[in-house]
C-alpha cells in the first residue's frame, strides 16, 4: 500500500498523541520502546545509515555510531516509518532485513517523482513528520506572523530546539510553507522569499 503525505502525517500525528509528546524535541528512542522496538547502536562499515531487522517477531533497528546525533534521530524516526507503514513484512516469523544506505535527510517534494524507491520516499516523509510534526511547527512563535525561509539564524534555532539537522528543517519549512499549511502563503518580495499567515 501507497501514503500520500497527508496520510503520514494523520499516521504520525496519531502516534505523538498516543506517546503523549506535545513539544520538541520528539522523544524517538521513547517512541521506539513504545512501540516494543529495540534500537541498537553500530559501528556500520560503508555507506549504511542504518537497518531494520525482524529477529522472529521483534523488531530491531541499527543505527550507525559513527553518524551525528541528529543523523541518528533521523534514522531511528526513518526506520520507525518503514515498520509502521508496513514496508518490512512480519511473514510467519522469519527474520527480515532492511538495510537503508546513506539516504538524504528532507522531506521529499514533488520532485521525489524522479526517486527510484518509493518506500524509501515515504519513510523520509514518515520521519520528517515525526521529528518536525506540522502540529509543532505551526506553534512556533517565530514562525506565526511570517518567516523569511532564507534566514539561517531562524532555521538554525528551529533546528537546535527539534534536535534535527538545518538541512532538514529547511527542507520540512519548504515543504510545510508550500504544500502542508494551507493558512500560510509564500509571497517573494525582491530577492527573499517571505511566507506569511493569511488574514
Amino acid at each position: 500500500m501507497r501514503y500520500t503525505r497527508e496520510q503520514i502525517i494523520k499516521l504520525v500525528e496519531q502516534l505523538l498523541k498516543r506517546a503523549g509528546v506535545t513539544k520538541p524535541p520528539v522523544p524517538v528512542e521513547r517512541i521506539a520502546r513504545l512501540l516494543d522496538v529495540e534500537i541498537r547502536y553500530v559501528s556500520f562499515q560503508g555507506d549504511i545509515s542504518g537497518m531494520v531487522a525482524r529477529e522472529g517477531k521483534h523488531p530491531v533497528i541499527g543505527v550507525n555510531t559513527s553518524h551525528s546525533t541528529a543523523r541518528q534521530r533521523f534514522t531511528i524516526a526513518h526506520e520507525i516509518g518503514h515498520l509502521e507503514l508496513g514496508h518490512l513484512p512480519e511473514g510467519d516469523g522469519g527474520d527480515g532485513v532492511h538495510i537503508d544506505r546513506d539516504f538524504k535527510v528532507m522531506l521529499r517534494d514533488s520532485n521525489s517523482s524522479h526517486a527510484t524507491d518509493p518506500t524509501e520516499i515515504e519513510a523520509n516523509a514518515y520521519a520528517a513528520a515525526l521529528l518536525m510534526p506540522r502540529s509543532m511547527l505551526i506553534k512556533e512563535q517565530e514562525l506565526s506572523s511570517g518567516f523569511d525561509i532564507e534566514d539561517d539564524r531562524l532555521i538554525q534555532g528551529l533546528a537546535a530546539r527539534y534536535k534535527v539537522s538545518t538541512q532538514a528543517m529547511n527542507f520540512r519549512l519548504n515543504n510545510i510553507a508550500s504544500l502542508l499549511m494551507p493558512g500560510l502563503a509564500v509571497r517573494p518580495p525582491q530577492r527573499k522569499r517571505v511566507v506569511s499567515r493569511k488574514k
